[in-house]
């Protein structure tokens, strides 16, 4: 059984009055982890999967499902060395209770965040209170980005969970030996979790969190862990993680490791096509945690300079400044996690930004949990400062002045929600107007790829700007009451109901714009479109632009050619499939091919024909 570390009176903990709980909080995070998963399952499956994440990771399940081997990772007949299964796994049984579609594909992940807010919960409660762990829970569910991300059919919200409930572990192994307790259990809980994270992504959902863990032991060197402890440790966890490795190399030999490490190499090592400044990740954390990202960063600076940004100016415990070593002493579990949380915070984000050359805004996704308790910590000091007892420190004067926000929070709170409002108001305009808005402006729109996307012909109803009216009001009551709870409750009511509102109504638009026209394409072959004008026989293919609809949309295989001289090669053996499909920038190529009908065009993407005297220059 797991005992709580904080229970033992030999810690000293909690003191009198404190908020800290001697034990966890069941029903507040089992109601939360409920709200959560419910709040994330709300019009989950109604956008398209976007290319290329989503639908590489759903075509993986899709073809699991349909072989009925849930070992073999294969799209389009080829093996896929980039990921390990278990996100696949949990997507393919969902695929075979709901169906192959993106309801399933994606809820995974409702499930994931349910788990990943009653956890936050329950640690928050213990360490604060119980007020405070629904508020971190529900800064998760309200920013923006760290809300888009949850909904989506992408292999990082359970990576995260693995990495995180094995950090948290760990620190309950520390403390449990702090106070007396072996701590055992919570070590093999965590070397489950992060055995799990590798399972799910690779390599680094160990070796960052060790990295992580080695860096906090750094600051907090007392209780040293026992060698034998570490050697079980990393034998469990890397036994986990090694388990499918060990059937892989058995069925296909070294070759699918060997590709699986090459590619952990590329992605550290080269921009992989997704190059960035090194201030992106940061640059991503500001405007995404929207609203609360200002928050978060002055929390953390506070917490480094030794104040509680969480007790409005008159907290009873002195935090030590950042020292290495000065704290190896403390004893208090509230400071010990914040510590941790630092040090997490720090090393994802100067890896990803120094180290990791390939610049994508989901790599990063760690720093949201962390990000947010800072946020919870700095929201309770602006609410609750200006009732805080004087005789505790200093006077009630200067604890309502280092509650009130700061000029720098206000103004980026303030500029970063301009950027989500102008976003949900001008993708509706655009999309609507298919670009003559653009012409009205004088703007003249010269790429005829984007020409191609705007004409889409998709219709943009006035409650499509329903997300930014809704921004607007939030916005404007907290510009009034921004320092007061019901401000930042119409805010954080904004952008969570903005947020879903933009899932359901902004997103499946956009998508039709840029995918649109290729799932209804591929869907005619499989008929899986409802309402089509009839299912079309035969083989497609795909030339030009790589894309991962058909795989998903159409059929299980579907060739591929970036050049005409491919096309000739098919010719050649008779591979030719009967119907192409391609985008704008290569039809002029393929009209001076010569024998192919156009069926039809949707937005940039065209259906072709090819005739059976189809063929091309040598």
């Amino acid at each position: 059984m797991l005992k709580s570390p904080w229970r033992s009176p030999r810690n000293g903990f909690p003191p009198q009055g404190s908020p800290f709980r001697a034990t966890f909080p069941l029903w507040p995070a089992l109601g939360m982890g409920l709200l959560a998963g419910a709040w994330l399952l709300w019009w989950q499956g109604i956008p398209f999967l976007f290319d290329w994440d989503e639908l590489i990771y759903g075509s993986l399940a899709r073809q699991m499902l349909e072989s009925g081997d849930p070992l073999s990772l294969v799209i389009n007949g080829e093996p896929f060395f980039e990921k390990p299964p278990l996100f696949f796994w949990l997507q393919a049984l969902a695929m075979g209770a709901l169906g192959v579609n993106e309801w399933a594909a994606r809820l995974p992940n409702a499930w994931v965040g349910g788990v990943t807010v009653a956890l936050v919960v329950a640690w928050g409660s213990h360490l604060r209170g119980v007020g405070f762990g629904c508020l971190w829970g529900l800064l998760l569910l309200t920013g923006y980005v760290p809300l888009f991300f949850a909904k989506t059919g992408l292999i990082d919200p359970l990576f995260n969970l693995g990495m995180g409930l094995g950090l948290g572990s760990l620190l309950g192994a520390d403390q449990a030996r702090l106070v007396g307790q072996s701590g055992r259990a919570w070590l093999v809980v965590g070397a489950l979790a992060l055995g799990l994270a590798v399972l799910a992504k690779g390599p680094l959902g160990l070796s960052l969190p060790l990295l992580i863990w080695a860096g906090y032991k750094v600051w907090h060197p007392d209780p040293w862990p026992r060698w034998g402890e570490v050697v079980a440790f990393l034998a469990l966890a890397g036994g986990v993680a090694l388990s499918w490795f060990a059937l892989e190399w058995r069925q296909q030999g070294p070759e699918w490791v060997e590709q699986f490490l090459r590619y952990q190499w590329r992605i550290l090592t080269t921009s992989d096509g997704h190059p960035g400044p090194f201030y992106f990740h940061l640059l991503a954390f500001g405007l995404g945690c929207f609203p609360w990202a200002a928050l978060s960063l002055t929390g953390i600076l506070r917490t480094l300079l030794g104040k509680d940004p969480g007790a409005g100016g008159g907290s009873r415990f002195r935090r030590p400044r950042f020292r290495l070593g000065s704290a190896a002493q403390v004893m208090d579990p509230c400071q010990r996690a914040e510590h941790l949380l630092l040090v997490a915070f720090g090393i994802v984000l100067l890896l990803f930004s120094l180290v990791v050359q390939t610049k994508l805004i989901h790599y990063t996704s760690l720093l949201y949990p962390m990000g947010a308790y800072f946020a919870a910590l700095r929201l309770q000091s602006i609410w609750a400062g200006h009732c805080s007892s004087p005789t505790l420190a200093g006077s009630h004067q200067r604890d309502e002045v280092l509650s009130r926000l700061t000029l720098w929070e206000s103004v980026w709170i303030g500029l970063s929600g301009l950027f989500w409002l102008s976003l949900w108001l001008v993708l509706p305009w655009l999309g609507g107007s298919q670009g003559e808005g653009l012409a009205n402006l004088g703007i003249d729109l010269t790429d005829e790829l984007a020409w191609g996307y705007l004409k889409a012909g998709v219709d943009w109803p006035l409650y499509t700007y329903g997300p930014a009216l809704l921004l607007l009001g939030g916005g404007l009551a907290w510009s009034i009451g921004r320092h007061k709870v019901w401000g930042w409750v119409s805010l954080l009511l904004a952008t969570g109901l903005s947020a879903q509102l933009a899932w359901g109504w902004v997103f499946p638009r956009l998508l039709q714009h840029t995918q649109g026209g290729s799932i209804h394409f591929f869907r005619q072959f499989v008929g899986g479109e409802e309402g089509s004008a009839g299912l079309l026989s035969g083989t497609v293919g795909l030339y030009g632009f790589r894309s991962f609809v058909p795989y998903f949309y159409g059929p299980l295989q579907v060739p591929y050619a970036a050049f005409p001289a491919e096309l000739s090669a098919w010719e050649r053996t008779g591979q030719m499939p009967d119907y192409l499909v391609t985008w704008d920038p290569f039809v002029e190529e393929l009209a001076e091919l010569g024998s192919l009908q156009a069926i039809e065009q949707r937005g940039p993407f065209w259906l072709l024909k090819t005739s059976p005297s189809f063929s091309v220059s040598p």
